[in-house]
C-alpha cells in the first residue's frame, strides 16, 4: 500500500479524502508554497488560513484552481504589506496606537494556539459522525466535502472549547473579582473617585477611570456616557467589566505562563501587524472616489430590473440613493485597490511552487 493510502482514514467504503492528525507531518507544513519579494508563505500559513489550525488537515481533494486562488489572496496580503513598511506605515502614530490595543488579543490567541499545538486532535469516529450528519442534511454533497466540512466542525468545537476552558482557569488562577460593594455604591448614585479600583485579577486593577474610558470609546456604548439613572449606569458598568475582568484575567494569567516572546507568540503578533498594515493601507493608498448621481440613478434602475415579484414594493429611489452611493463608492475602492496590488504584483517577483500546492 502506498504511503498515502496508508495516511488516509478509512471508515467502512468512505475514504477519507481529508488525512487527518499524523498524515498531516509538521515537516512539510514548513515548506514554501509561494514567494513575494523572497519572503516566503509556507504550507502551514495556507492550510490555517483554510481552517486548519497547526496544518492538522490537508487539502489534496481540493481543485488545484481553488487553491491557486486562495494562495493569490495571500500573496496580495503579503505585497500590501510590504508595500506599507516600505513607506514606514508600521512607524506611525495610528499603527503603533493599533498594535497596543490590540495586544490582549495576541495574547489571547497566543494562548489558545499553545492549547491547540498540546491538545488539538482529530478523532476519526467523531469525525464520521459528523461527517454523517451533514450527508444527510446536503443531498449530494461528496464524501470528501462532508469530510473536511466535518473536520473543520470538530476543530471549531475543540478551540471553542479551550477558549472556554481558558478564561475558567485564568479566573480561578488569578482570583479575578468584582468589587460588588463599589458597583452597589454606584447604583444608589454616590460619586466614586477614578483611582477607585472596580475589579482586579492577579496584579492586573480595573480602574474606574479605565471603566469610563472604555465606555467613551465604544460607539455602541458612547451613547449611555451621560445617562442619569444610577441603576442603568450600575448595569452598564457592570457589563464593561464582565468583559473586560476576563481579558485582564487572561492577561495575568498568561504572563505565568511566559506566553510573551513564546513562538506562538510572535506568530500571532505577526499576524495581527499585518493584518493591521493591510487595512491601513486600503484606507491610505486609495483615494474615497466621486460617484455621480447619474451613476446612483443607473445602478438603482439596474437593481430595479433584477428585482422579481411584485415591484411595487420598490423602495423609491429618494431613500435609497445616497445608501446606494456608498456601496457603489466600496465597489469602486476594492477595484482601484486590487489595482494597486496587481501593479505591485507586477514590480515584485512572485513565484509559485506547483508542486507543493497540489499537496497542500
Amino acid at each position: 500500500m502506498s504511503a498515502k493510502a496508508t495516511c488516509a482514514v478509512v471508515i467502512t467504503t468512505i475514504l477519507f479524502a481529508v488525512m487527518i492528525g499524523g498524515c498531516s507531518k509538521k515537516d512539510f507544513n514548513q515548506k514554501i508554497v509561494a514567494k513575494v519579494n523572497e519572503e516566503g508563505i509556507s504550507v502551514l500559513e495556507v492550510r490555517e488560513y483554510l481552517g486548519a489550525p497547526n496544518g492538522i488537515l490537508t487539502f489534496e481533494s481540493m481543485p488545484l484552481e481553488q487553491k491557486s486562488n486562495l494562495v493569490e489572496q495571500l500573496v496580495a496580503v503579503r505585497l500590501v504589506v510590504q508595500a506599507g513598511r516600505a513607506i514606514g506605515i508600521d512607524n506611525t502614530v495610528e499603527y503603533k496606537d493599533s498594535i497596543d490595543k490590540g495586544e490582549m488579543a495576541v495574547i489571547v490567541d497566543a494562548m489558545i494556539r499553545k492549547e491547540a499545538n498540546d491538545k488539538l486532535k482529530l478523532d476519526a469516529k467523531e469525525v464520521k459522525e459528523e461527517a454523517d450528519k451533514i450527508k444527510k442534511e446536503n443531498a449530494g454533497i461528496s464524501d470528501a466535502d462532508a469530510t473536511l466540512q466535518a473536520s473543520k466542525a470538530v476543530i471549531e468545537r475543540q478551540l471553542r472549547q479551550f477558549q472556554k476552558d481558558l478564561i475558567e482557569i485564568s479566573r480561578k488562577e488569578t482570583n479575578a473579582s468584582i468589587d460588588n460593594n463599589v458597583l452597589e455604591q454606584i447604583g444608589k448614585g454616590k460619586k466614586i473617585s477614578d483611582d477607585t479600583v472596580l475589579a482586579s485579577a492577579g496584579s492586573e486593577k480595573i480602574l474606574y477611570s479605565d471603566v469610563k474610558k472604555t465606555i467613551a470609546d465604544t460607539p455602541m456604548l458612547s451613547a449611555f456616557q451621560h445617562q442619569k439613572d444610577p441603576e442603568m449606569i450600575k448595569a452598564l458598568i457592570s457589563k464593561v467589566l464582565e468583559q473586560d475582568i476576563v481579558l485582564r484575567a487572561l492577561k495575568a494569567y498568561a504572563a505565568g505562563l511566559n506566553v510573551e516572546g513564546s513562538e506562538v507568540y510572535k506568530t500571532s503578533r505577526l499576524n495581527m501587524e499585518r493584518a493591521i498594515i493591510a487595512n491601513m493601507m486600503f484606507d491610505n493608498v486609495v483615494l474615497v472616489p466621486a460617484v455621480s448621481d447619474e451613476e446612483v440613478v443607473a445602478d438603482y434602475h439596474r437593481r430595479v430590473q433584477m428585482m422579481q415579484g411584485d415591484k411595487s414594493q420598490v423602495p423609491p429611489f429618494e431613500s435609497v440613493k445616497e445608501q446606494l452611493r456608498e456601496i457603489l463608492k466600496n465597489y469602486k475602492r476594492q477595484a482601484a485597490f486590487e489595482e494597486y496590488v496587481e501593479g505591485l504584483r507586477k514590480q515584485g517577483k512572485v513565484t509559485v511552487n506547483e508542486d507543493i500546492l497540489k499537496k497542500l
